[in-house]
């Protein structure tokens, strides 16, 4: 359970490139991107125009990552998080949820650094993913653990079909054209992206923490786009 969230908040680092070749020009994310890559390098590229270098940019990215380093015990909190089950989540929460919640201030100096390099429009989409990693921390860590109920078979069977029941769901019930915008999104686009969350939410109903995952997101991304204006945020 938590090697999939905590590793995607903390470790997205390791697959970022940090080559120094002249990257291609890179477009503002589209309504739908929040590709982490494709966030990152337009993220670069921008800061690089404000007179931040490539060099500085990923230096101040280390510096979130040294701080993790020293703000978790990493390798405890791997290996607690392979062993997890209903019988310990209790007690293996306590231990870590705290320096979690230190941990994501780590990544407030970089941050910054991007919200005055991207648009406002861009910088909504970070701040949209910022606020769904610290949901899924307050939703796995209140009372330790308190909401989740850890089934290991369960969560395998979750894990494995996933990215099946996204593609499934949004097939089934999402048709978005390529000239639509975000913020320009029709009471009928915003009713068949609800359909579609309510579509995954219910093929991950025994799996609580990827379903509390997708409607996080969900509650997240919605807020950004027109359909905060047809849509409640808590429906």
């Amino acid at each position: 359970m938590l090697p999939k969230w905590i590793s995607t908040l903390f470790f997205l680092a390791t697959v970022v490139s940090t080559r120094a070749e002249e990257p291609p020009q890179v477009d503002p994310p589209s309504a739908m991107d929040f590709s982490y890559a494709q966030l990152w390098k337009y993220a670069q590229q921008q800061c690089e125009t404000k007179g931040i270098t490539p060099s500085e940019f990923t230096k101040s990215w280390l510096t979130v990552r040294q701080c993790l380093k020293e703000k978790l015990d990493v390798v405890q909190l791997n290996e607690d998080s392979m062993r997890m089950d209903i019988d310990n989540q209790h007690d293996i929460l306590g231990r870590h949820c705290p320096d979690l919640f230190e941990g994501v201030k780590c990544f407030d100096p970089f941050v910054s650094m991007v919200q005055g390099c991207v648009n406002t429009e861009s910088f909504e989409i970070f701040q949209a993913l910022r606020g769904w990693f610290q949901g899924i921390l307050e939703y796995l860590c209140e009372n330790n653990g308190a909401n989740v109920v850890y089934d290991k078979n369960k969560h395998d069977n979750c894990t494995r079909e996933i990215n099946k029941y996204i593609i499934t769901c949004a097939a089934e019930h999402v048709v978005l054209s390529p000239e639509l915008n975000r913020k320009t999104l029709t009471q009928e686009n915003c009713n068949a992206l609800a359909t579609a969350k309510d579509c995954l939410l219910g093929k991950l109903k025994d799996c609580s923490v990827f379903a509390n995952g997708a409607r996080l997101f969900y509650e997240n991304f919605i807020q950004i786009t027109s359909c905060k204006n047809y849509i409640p945020k808590f429906d």
